[in-house]
């Protein structure tokens, strides 16, 4: 009588390749997961090797590519000036960083320009820059965090957008104030690009269309018959 033959992936394994391969899903929209996982999942263990017990890399790297093009993927009746301000706000993150790098890489000129024509304003424009470097991620992080809570249809994330464009203004007014760009204009020229950024991001998540995706009227019901 012959042996019953082992399955090819036992239980403990199948969990683990379960739970892993559904921590990658979780990268992906709710809207898309509610639709889609179930079944994602279920083909991605019947392709399962023998003795799998996580993820391979190949497939890994897949779900990360298709999570990021979901997620720059339109929400299903997401007007367009919405979807172009959730895509401008991973693009002022993206030059906040740039900006950082640039702030950094200048620092040292700056310093000494300050030196040679105000060398009493040394040590307020070394606080200035430090500043900079420090707030810089943050600043990453709320363009990250607002273009999300746009995508979740967060009517109070429009508000967000326009303290945050109102905070990159006073800033770059502080900066010609202070005569930023006879320092650095490769600095002010960032600020510039997230301002300018900032500007038509708030203008579009506040177009009417925008005001009828975030703030829809409610359906009239007629009296019943």
């Amino acid at each position: 009588m012959s042996e019953p033959e082992e399955p090819a992936l036992s239980i403990s394994e199948s969990a683990s390749l379960e739970r892993g391969y559904r921590r990658l899903l979780a990268w992906y929209p709710g809207w898309f997961r509610r639709d889609n996982e179930d079944e994602i999942l279920a083909v991605l263990m019947a392709c399962a090797q023998d003795g799998q017990a996580r993820p391979s890399r190949e497939a890994t790297l897949d779900l990360i590519k298709g999570a990021v093009r979901m997620r720059l993927r339109p929400r299903p009746g997401q007007p367009r000036a919405v979807r172009a301000a959730v895509r401008l706000m991973y693009v002022g993150a993206l030059a906040e960083l740039g900006a950082l790098f640039t702030i950094i890489m200048t620092a040292a000129g700056v310093r000494a320009a300050v030196a040679r024509s105000a060398p009493a304003s040394v040590d307020i424009m070394g606080l200035h820059i430090l500043a900079n470097e420090v707030l810089a991620p943050i600043a990453i992080v709320v363009w990250l965090v607002l273009a999300r809570m746009i995508t979740l249809r967060r009517d109070a994330a429009r508000i967000s957008v326009a303290a945050f464009f109102g905070l990159i203004t006073l800033t770059m007014l502080a900066s010609l104030s202070a005569s930023g760009p006879a320092y650095a204009m490769a600095d002010f020229t960032a600020g510039m690009v997230l301002w300018l950024i900032s500007t038509v991001s708030m203008v579009l998540v506040f177009t009417p269309a925008s005001n009828r995706y975030f703030r829809p009227e409610p359906e009239l019901v007629g009296p019943a018959g």
